[in-house]
C-alpha cells in the first residue's frame, strides 16, 4: 500500500510524524511504499511571529508528546519555510526522493536549533543528507520544476479537503483511501495499515478462489 506523507520541513508537528512514519517504515517494510510531498504551511510568506512564540508552542507539545524541541532555528517574525522546503524538493528533483532529506532538514533545525530557514544553511544540511553537491542542489532550488512542485503541494493537499500539515493520505488496492490530517502518533498510523493491509490480502485472495461471474 502507498502511503503519501504532505509536510512542512520546519514543522514541529511534522518532525513527531516524521518519527512515527520512519518507525512505521522499518514495522511494515516492503508491504508499504512512503512518499512525501512538501506543502509549506505560510506557503511563500513569512510565519509572522518570534520565537518566544515559537518556545511556547514547544513547551505546549511537549505537553503533548513528552518529548523537547528547539526553537533557535526561528530567527524572528521575517522567518519562512520556503527555502527549507525547496531545499527538501531539490534534493528529490535530483534523484534523492526517500524521507532522508526532510527528516534531516526537521532535525538540523529542531533538535540541533541550527538556521534551517536560512537558504545556504538548507542546501547545506540537505545536499550532505542526500550526498550531493551543496551547489548544484543550491542552483536546483531556482528550477522552474521544483518552484512549481512547491505550489502544487499545497493545492494538493486541499484537493483532499485539510489544511493540516501533517497530513498523510493512505491508500491500497482495492481502491480504499483513509486520510490522517493533523496526527502524528505511531499508534493510529499503525493500527490503519494493518486494517488496510488486511482488508486488501482478503479482498485480493478471495478474487482468486472466487472470480467473479
Amino acid at each position: 500500500m502507498k502511503i503519501t506523507f504532505y509536510l512542512d520541513v520546519l514543522s514541529l508537528w511534522c518532525l513527531y510524524a516524521m518519527r512515527s512514519v520512519e518507525r512505521l517504515q522499518m514495522e511494515f517494510g516492503s508491504t508499504i511504499e512512503v512518499s512525501w510531498q512538501a506543502a509549506p504551511i505560510r506557503g511563500d510568506r513569512p510565519l509572522g511571529y518570534g520565537r518566544e512564540q515559537e518556545r511556547w508552542f514547544y513547551r505546549r507539545a511537549e505537553a503533548i508528546t513528552g518529548s523537547a524541541l528547539e526553537p533557535d532555528w526561528l530567527e524572528g517574525p521575517l522567518t519562512g519555510t520556503r527555502e527549507a522546503n525547496l531545499a527538501a524538493l531539490a534534493a528529490a528533483h535530483l534523484g534523492r526522493r526517500g524521507l532522508e532529506v526532510p527528516a534531516a532538514l526537521m532535525r538540523a533545525a529542531m533538535e540541533e536549533g541550527r538556521h534551517v530557514a536560512r537558504r545556504q544553511e538548507a542546501a547545506v544540511i540537505a545536499a550532505a543528507a542526500a550526498g550531493l553537491d551543496p551547489y548544484e542542489l543550491e542552483g536546483a532550488m531556482d528550477e522552474a520544476a521544483v518552484i512549481d512542485r512547491l505550489r502544487h503541494g499545497n493545492a494538493e493537499l486541499a484537493s483532499y479537503g485539510v489544511d493540516q500539515r501533517p497530513t498523510l493520505v493512505f491508500e491500497n488496492v482495492i481502491p480504499d483511501r483513509a486520510i490522517l490530517s493533523g496526527v502524528w502518533a505511531y499508534e493510529p498510523m499503525a493500527a490503519l495499515v494493518q486494517a488496510m493491509v488486511r482488508d486488501e490480502e482478503r479482498f485480493l485472495a478471495f478474487n482468486r478462489e472466487h472470480p467473479e461471474p
